[in-house]
């Protein structure tokens, strides 16, 4: 259907393009407004131009299209040079014009979905010196406009059920505010009706995974394998947001497991990763840690903080739901047919006269620990909240490397030790190159002889003919006992007692006796009270510059009230136009 004719007063249609190009603030227009405003700019340049074809909607589109293509390139140019610039010495007013320049130059590229960590990070900082965090926030390239009433409104599912980048990087800003706040108020923000929606729709996506997940990595990709984050979700935000990137069709991420317990936030953490799971599935690939089972989270943590951010009256739905989810964790990957990540370690044969072994042949029980097979891991029953003792699945959970040759039991703990030996003939026999482990923190291989250099975040445990072994650990700032009070798990179904919890070493055994008579950390308690007192020195300021945003606020909504007059205006002198030239 023809739009407009493109004949008319050319001296009226410089003034519309003139008025287009030099009042409008685009930026503030929806989509739909903003195509009317193409559409009219063009039929004006059309009359100007001397044009005589008339435009259909077919060129309003393509020209639509052509023109955010423009407009997009030239608002990433300011954004790398703003990225670029010293903002320490301007001031006030300067700041709070390149706050302007950024959101506008950001809303702009958000139109095409284009989501950049690094201006969050910049945007963020200038608006915390003139004032504005703590009652705008930018979410996904839009802001959000916020009351103090509005501040704990809890964070809703999305209508239509689907979860997006802008929704993922509301859930990060919420738990960015909370993780500051009294862990009670984590209930206020964030709803248990959220938790399940979210936990259910991951854990129907990774219950149909196999055991073992097989990556066919695009050549134009990258993949960051992630070690054990122990609920230090500053640690996982700093790792997306200054560190690797968040998760992209061209940047994959394998978690090797062990997300919450010890730390104060592993839900947070937990949560955050299965929504990138949910967006992202084939991108996004979460392994199960020795600390994703019931024993263990009881013992180390995670049920003690869902006590406390949810009561008695949610916190063991939650728990159940979040033991739910963990027996559907994948156990390992192979990531372009070359490298092997797990949280543990290798495993041991497990055939018996009443199973095939990998050859096809019937064996007697073995007597002696020898290697197992991926097919026979393949098979294994990982859909259980606990492993069993001297089996497959806990030895990929619990087991470590060694210095010295052999496969043995590890006395000390549950699973295995293998030596260099058995990583060769693992990565031979399954002709690979590169293992990835995680499991063992600092303070695991603290005094041993080979720490090696784990306070880096990993160490190389095995250089072999075939390829290499390293152990990956990626928090660096998780603490030595559970943040939270010890809670007694009221399970009538239960006959689990505490000799049945699982220990990572010696030093946590002693750890958990210590905490079960509620005894605090004291260098973890003055942290805190620092931190307390840091928030409240700020708060003053906070409050002054308050009167400052709410002034920001009304010009924002005065102008953006405007440009819908003018855009009437304009839409009216073009339809009287079309009328005038239609009689």
């Amino acid at each position: 259907m023809d739009l407009l004719p493109l004949i008319g007063d050319v001296d009226e249609f410089k003034e519309i393009m003139g008025i287009i190009n030099k009042e409008m603030d685009l930026v503030s227009l929806s989509d739909e407004n903003l195509r009317r405003v193409f559409m009219i700019f063009e039929i004006a340049g059309g009359v100007v131009n001397g044009r005589t074809k008339q435009v259909t909607e077919a060129d309003a589109e393509q020209l639509w299209c052509s023109s955010v293509d423009g407009v997009v390139a030239v608002a990433k140019q300011v954004i790398d040079y703003a990225c670029e610039m010293n903002f320490q010495d301007l001031d006030g007013p300067l700041k709070q014009a390149v706050v302007e320049i950024l959101r506008s130059a950001c809303n702009i590229v958000s139109k095409q979905r284009v989501f950049d960590s690094s201006l969050q990070g910049l945007l963020e900082e200038l608006q915390v010196e003139v004032g504005s965090t703590m009652r705008e926030r930018l979410v996904g390239g839009k802001l959000e406009n916020l009351t103090k009433e509005q501040d704990t409104l809890p964070l809703s599912w999305p209508r239509n059920g689907r979860i997006s980048l802008e929704w993922i990087q509301l859930l990060i800003s919420t738990f960015k505010w909370s993780s500051w706040k009294d862990p009670k108020e984590f209930r206020n923000v964030m709803p248990v009706t959220v938790v399940k929606k979210l936990i259910s729709a991951a854990s129907k996506i990774m219950r149909e995974e196999r055991n073992c997940v097989k990556l066919r990595v695009r050549e134009d990709s990258e993949v960051i394998v992630v070690g054990d984050i122990l609920g230090q979700f500053h640690d996982l935000v700093a790792l997306f947001e200054e560190n690797a990137g968040f998760p992209s069709d061209h940047r994959y991420f394998v978690f090797n497991g062990n997300y919450v317990d010890k730390g104060s936030w592993g839900l947070e953490v937990l949560l955050v990763l299965l929504a990138w799971k949910v967006l992202m599935p084939h991108r996004v690939y979460l392994l199960r840690g020795n600390h994703e089972t019931k024993n263990c989270t009881l013992a180390y943590g995670f049920w003690a903080e869902l006590c406390t951010k949810f009561g008695k009256k949610d916190c063991k739905l939650v728990f159940d739901k979040c033991l739910e989810c963990f027996r559907t964790l994948p156990l390992a990957t192979i990531i372009a047919q070359g490298v092997y990540t797990t949280h543990g370690g290798l495993f041991r044969r497990t055939c018996s006269a009443s199973t095939q072994c990998s050859t096809g042949e019937k064996r007697q029980k073995l007597d002696t620990l020898s290697l197992g097979s991926l097919r026979e891991f393949a098979k294994v029953n990982r859909f259980l909240e606990d492993v069993p003792e001297n089996d497959l699945l806990s030895d990929v959970l619990w087991s470590d490397p060694s210095s010295e040759a052999g496969l043995r039991e590890n006395t000390k703990k549950f699973g295995l030790l293998w030596g260099p030996d058995c990583t060769e003939e693992f990565l031979k026999e399954n002709h690979l190159k590169l293992i990835i482990r995680s499991h063992e923190g600092p303070d695991a291989r603290t005094g041993a002889d080979d720490a090696r250099n784990m306070l880096n975040g990993y160490s190389k445990d095995h250089d072999t003919v075939s390829g290499e072994l390293y152990t990956l650990f990626t928090a660096p700032n998780y603490p030595q006992v559970p943040p939270y009070d010890v809670f007694i798990y009221e399970d009538m179904d239960s006959d689990e007692g505490e000799d049945s919890r699982l220990t990572d070493s010696d030093e946590e055994q002693d750890m958990v006796s210590r905490d079960a008579v509620g005894k605090k950390d004291s260098t973890l308690m003055v942290t805190k009270v620092e931190l307390n007192k840091k928030i409240q020195d700020q708060a003053e300021k906070i409050k002054q510059l308050e009167s400052t945003v709410e002034l920001f606020l009304k010009d924002r909504d005065d102008r953006s009230r405007r440009m819908e007059e003018m855009l009437s205006t304009l839409l009216q002198q073009s339809s009287r136009k079309k009328r005038g030239r239609g009689s």
